[in-house]
């Protein structure tokens, strides 16, 4: 499996038995500090050396909410996958890329890297995208598998235009709502998965990660759109009670 990070470190506890695999590209400051995270996590990596790392800054709200700003992809725009990354992807069973709009372009390029396995675009949190917007956004939807999306739960036309979407892609839709739980879209069928209540919310950074970590270690055995919405909303709730992203 190939995933982003945070992804890693929560496939990591959703797929207890499976063989974690995290390739990217970080700055030479902090490239030993993500290679002993993951070593502890038990995830194996693959990590090319670039002169700066990623970042995004988060901010939290007083009721937990969390909001991004200041995204600077780093060195992830130049970053080429070398052949050993190339073969991960290839041989892997299951393959998990996030699409930021600020690294679309190496979306456009690891998405077409030819996978054995089930290919799985996380398009994160598109709340707010307009609509003339949303093709353009979703270009390269027809390469998943399955497409995962984050949106405001009031963000009824661009629900409805998901909807629209799914029923010309061979793959589940599955779109998370925050406290209205996650909808997915599939062979013109609907399944809903209410969230699970929580007695506080401590922060939500690191939800949707968490969410889509549990949701694919249900959907990948039994193909169960309704356990898997179920696991992956239990999962979130869990996570949104505490500080932290994993």
């Amino acid at each position: 499996m190939a995933l982003p990070f945070n992804f890693a470190l929560h496939a990591a506890q959703a797929f207890p038995d499976a063989e974690i695999h995290l390739l990217s590209a970080v700055g030479e400051d902090v490239g030993p500090v993500f290679a002993a995270r993951l070593d502890a996590a038990g995830i194996r990596h693959d990590l090319v050396r670039v002169v700066n790392t990623p970042s995004l800054g988060v901010r939290l709200d007083d009721k937990g909410e969390r909001s991004f700003y200041d995204y600077d992809p780093g060195g992830l725009l130049d970053w080429e996958i070398s052949e050993s990354q190339r073969q991960t992807i290839e041989t892997a069973d299951l393959v998990v890329l996030t699409r930021f709009h600020g690294i679309a372009p190496l979306l456009q390029r690891l998405v077409r890297v030819p996978a054995r396995g089930t290919r799985v675009v996380d398009f994160a949190d598109i709340s707010g995208t307009p609509m003339v917007d949303v093709d353009r956004v979703l270009a390269d939807r027809d390469l998943a598998d399955v497409c995962i999306f984050g949106i405001s739960r009031r963000e009824y036309a661009l629900r409805d235009r998901l909807h629209t979407l799914s029923g010309d892609h061979g793959g589940p839709f599955v779109i998370t709502l925050a406290d209205e739980g996650a909808v997915a879209h599939w062979h013109g069928e609907t399944y809903q998965h209410s969230a699970f209540r929580v007695a506080e919310v401590v922060d939500t950074s690191g939800a949707g990660d968490c969410f889509a970590a549990h949701f694919l270690s249900q959907w990948c055995v039994p193909k169960r759109l309704d356990e898997a919405l179920g696991a992956g909303c239990l999962a979130a709730s869990r996570i949104i009670g505490r500080r932290g992203a994993s």
